[in-house]
């Protein structure tokens, strides 16, 4: 009888933790974007007031970024200092494309961050921080939609888990 009782308590236990993760999902692309909101507005700092080259802008990001969206811009520039012949927005792609799946980022998200890369070292200062506030913009609307969804599905999920954990051991017992 115990050892089905401990199997009992840690098949709940594992399906609650499962909701639980699941139900923090929504959190982590949240903070996702907020990294990224982050790093614009200090790009935009470095276009506008410092007019730093873009390399030497995006390593200062990387420095002041938490993972995974700092290593991007590491890895972004870096790529710029090795390669002159490639355009911004190409090695921007090659970018992307190497650390999408490090983030809890959606692939509605990558496109309008993509989408910002092509005015990266092709259009003027101003022309750039209207990109950089266009995606920002996105960015605020995106996490606030997100922040109102995610409470719902926050217990919607942990009820979830446990319910299909002592439903399992329902049906198995």
């Amino acid at each position: 009888m115990i050892p089905t009782l401990a199997g009992a308590v840690a098949l709940v236990v594992s399906c609650a933790g499962l909701g639980f993760y699941f139900a923090a999902q929504e959190g982590f692309r949240i903070n996702d974007l907020q990294e990224f909101k982050k790093a614009l507005m200090i790009l935009s700092s470095e276009i506008d007031h410092l007019r730093t080259p873009l390399p030497i802008a995006c390593a200062n990001i990387a420095k002041r970024i938490k993972e995974p969206i700092g290593g991007l811009f590491s890895h972004f520039s870096n790529l710029l200092k090795e390669n002159e012949g490639e355009t911004a927005y190409q090695l921007w792609a090659q970018t992307l494309d190497a650390h999408k799946k490090q983030t809890y980022l959606a692939s509605e998200d990558w496109d309008v961050i993509e989408g910002f890369g092509k005015t990266l070292g092709y259009l003027d200062k101003q022309m750039q921080q209207s990109a950089i506030t266009v995606t920002v913009d996105y960015i605020n609307e995106k996490t606030t939609s997100l922040q109102t969804q995610s409470e719902k599905n926050k217990r919607m999920f942990r009820s979830l888990g446990v319910i299909a954990g002592l439903l399992l051991v329902v049906v198995l017992w």
